[in-house]
């Protein structure tokens, strides 16, 4: 018995329909390979080397922020909004953990106007610190809050001026 071609044609792309591939979502890579504190009277900043996924960063709303301390003290910059200061009790360790994002997320208060990313490009972020922020031993981590879970970079230490 031989199927008509049309038949044949039918079969196959049914069978192709019931058997759909889809594309899973991946956590991105974050890290930081430096960071160089700067001092210029009262005003002090911070640039780091980082490796993360630009494109989407630079997007409305992508979660990535970049978090620099100093003990428990912190200003949280998000890609997309702005500074947030404040003190936790999750860094008092050196470093935020997966388990420690969303607590940390709801502590703090809007930073001062001047305390904001400077620069955001494909390999570098410029930050302007908080006055509050003080010569001496600094912590940067960069992180992202996705719906397939948090994706964190290593800490990085380094010395404000």
């Amino acid at each position: 018995m031989r199927l008509p071609r049309a038949s044949l044609l039918g079969i196959v792309l049914f069978l192709a329909g019931t058997f759909s591939v889809h594309a899973a979502a991946t956590k991105p890579a974050l890290a930081i390979t430096s960071g160089v504190g700067e001092s210029t009277g009262d005003a002090r900043a911070a640039v780091f080397e980082v490796s993360f996924d630009f494109l989407n960063a630079v997007q409305v709303a992508y979660p990535l922020q970049l978090i620099v301390f100093q003990g428990t003290h912190f200003v949280r910059y998000p890609a997309s909004g702005p500074a947030v200061v404040g003190d936790s009790a999750e860094l008092a360790d050196g470093v935020l953990s997966d388990a420690e994002v969303a607590t940390f997320m709801s502590e703090g208060s809007p930073a001062p106007a001047g305390v904001r990313i400077v620069t955001m490009a494909p390999d570098h972020l410029r930050v302007a610190l908080p006055s509050s922020f003080t010569a001496g031993a600094t912590v940067g981590e960069l992180f992202a809050t996705l719906a397939e879970g948090n994706a964190l970079s290593n800490t990085l230490s380094f010395s404000l001026p």
